[in-house]
């Protein structure tokens, strides 16, 4: 037997064994269903796909462009595909001969190729996932086609396939995720950001088992899939064909110029002291925090801030309107939610397709726009709420009888001459242990950003279960613990005195203004080392019968200064205040 003989002999063996899987797994047609099995192999079968493509002068241009893309290898072995081969003149060659060979690939030639053996016999409608992925139509019954590209020939044996010619190219439809590049838009700049994080991940499931050696599974076909780690991070697969999305584009001019507003809520220096808070409140003890990379850590968060909120899923909430929003047309919704859950209202929800370009995908639409027209509190500088009740957050007490007590409210347990509701149905109480002290309580405040916040205190008043309970106003000092721009802890003790507006005739869940403060440095992304707020009763000996020392805190509110100042220009403007 001579080498050919032997080659071709191996092949077939290979060959027949990879259709009885196929046939197990994929449903696909055996040539035993199409051709006498008595009758003698047809030439073409004595040939590989490639050696019958190379061979056959109406696809010369085809077997070109697959030399170039390193598939004649691929498509002389022993593994089984299915080919739709596009005949000369039917598609732009030099265009695709110009393509880089990794482009050339993903966009043409895995556009039409598939694993396994679709012979065109009888009725056929069949989904076939071509190796890029794609999902594509397969039907016909005497004149078959393939996404709509009609059929020339059919059934051009080979022995690890089937070649079909085509009259035409398939058009290549990008997702999401492959139409980050800067092809037709100059959106590099987040494309960059995002292929960043790639990386490819072996499919152990789709790729061919050979021997053990060394007590490890080696592989005859390796195939690998495209991973990111932004995608479960933003819980967003833009690169999944089964899914729907929806992601805002910027161009590289709006990335830089809204880079340059986000970087100043993250300024952050070499090392800082932090104030670490005894449980009894009654000393202090000073840690150094080194930072390795300012410049790094900066770029990084800025960045991830930036990306997080460009992507929705179109199958959720009432994203699903973004599905027939056409260009310039007004998104008309309740709100919209990203796929890390931030909630953007009406106003602001519209805003961010003003004068944006919709390009449809195959697994979405991508808009890319000029501008990153988003509230700076609904993304990268928000409301922070921090809860009474947190004990995680309550770094320390003073003068207080026990522990500070959780008190829950559940629904309709609340006094009704009571107005207001206490998010999240539980509140601190912080007693005296004393008729003759005032407690206190600090409360660490987490992901704090470089810049001014109003700083509101939402206190609960004594009759807030107890009708018969008496109410009175509150008053207390208020002081900030935090670092200075050089990284230098500051810690003015009773900065503020401040009173809430309780009177005995008419209690509500009152808001306390407290003040604006301007952190002159990040903390966000850190780690656990926060700035912290002091809370103490200020009530004299005298005013006891005037004022309420056990302080009953539902939560404290840092409002961003700007939305402080828009919520008080426009008071029925709504937004996701983090309060529930």
């Amino acid at each position: 037997m001579n080498i050919k003989i032997r080659k071709w002999v191996n092949k077939l063996f290979i060959v027949h064994c990879s259709l009885f899987i196929s046939m197990a797994l994929a449903s696909c047609v055996d040539w035993d269903d199409h051709y006498d099995a008595n009758t003698a192999l047809i030439d073409s079968q004595q040939s590989t796909l490639w050696e019958n493509i190379q061979a056959n002068g109406e696809l010369s241009q085809f077997a070109s462009l697959l030399k170039k893309a390193g598939y004649d290898a691929i498509l002389d072995a022993s593994q089984t595909y299915t080919v739709w081969a596009p005949v000369n003149g039917s598609f732009d060659y030099d265009a695709l001969s110009a393509m880089s060979t990794e482009r050339l690939q993903k966009e043409f030639i895995e556009n039409h190729i598939a694993r396994n053996n679709y012979i065109a016999s009888g009725a056929v409608s069949q989904r076939i996932f071509t190796l890029n992925e794609k999902l594509m139509h397969f039907d016909g019954s005497q004149n078959y086609s393939m996404q709509g590209i009609s059929i020339a020939k059919t059934n051009l044996a080979s022995g690890n396939g089937t070649i079909h010619t085509l009259n035409g190219m398939i058009p290549f439809m990008p997702n999401i995720y492959e139409s980050l590049n800067n092809y037709d838009y100059p959106i590099d700049s987040i494309c960059k950001y995002i292929h960043s994080f790639d990386e490819k991940k072996l499919n152990e499931y789709k790729s061919v088992k050979g021997p053990t050696l060394n007590g490890e599974i080696t592989y005859l076909d390796s195939i690998f899939d495209e991973h990111n780690n932004l995608f479960s991070r933003f819980d967003t697969y833009i690169n999944v064909e089964d899914s729907n999305y929806t992601m805002i584009a910027p161009t590289n001019e709006a990335w830089i110029k809204a880079k340059e507003i986000v970087s100043k809520y993250y300024k952050y220096v070499p090392s800082f002291e932090f104030m670490e808070n005894t449980s009894t409140g009654t000393d202090k003890r000073k840690v150094n925090v080194t930072i390795k990379d300012v410049n790094y850590l900066q770029d990084s968060i800025v960045n991830l801030i930036m990306a997080a909120n460009l992507f929705y899923n179109n199958n959720l909430y009432d994203n699903g309107k973004l599905k027939n929003l056409a260009q310039g047309q007004t998104l008309q919704c309740d709100s919209l939610i990203s796929t890390i859950y931030s909630k953007i209202y009406t106003e602001d929800a519209a805003r961010l397709f003003e004068n944006a370009i919709r390009i449809d995908k195959s697994n979405g639409t991508l808009w890319v726009t000029d501008s990153l027209r988003m509230r700076s509190w609904t993304t990268w500088n928000p409301e922070i709420v921090v809860q009474g009740e947190m004990s995680s957050l309550q770094s320390s007490t003073v003068n207080v009888a026990g522990d500070p007590e959780r008190i829950y409210v559940t629904p309709g347990t609340q006094n009704p001459e009571v107005t207001g509701k206490i998010s999240n149905d539980m509140f601190a109480q912080i007693q005296p242990a004393s008729s003759s002290t005032n407690p206190g309580v600090v409360y660490y405040l987490p992901s704090i950003r470089s810049t001014t916040y109003s700083i509101y205190l939402v206190t609960v008043p004594a009759n807030i279960v107890n009708p018969k309970a008496v109410t009175k106003p509150y008053r207390f000092n208020v002081s900030m613990g935090y670092a200075d721009e050089k990284g230098y802890n500051q810690d003015n003790d009773r900065k503020w005195t401040v009173e809430s507006a309780f009177v005995a005739d008419s209690a509500q869940i009152d808001t306390t203004y407290l003040g604006d403060f301007t952190f002159p440095i990040a903390y966000a992304g850190t780690g656990s080392y926060y700035p912290y707020i002091r809370i103490n009763s200020a009530v004299t000996s005298r005013e006891r019968a005037n004022y309420d020392r056990t302080l009953r805190i539902d939560c404290l509110i840092l409002r961003p200064k700007e939305l402080d100042d828009y919520l008080k220009a426009h008071p029925d403007y709504k937004y996701d205040t983090g309060i529930y």
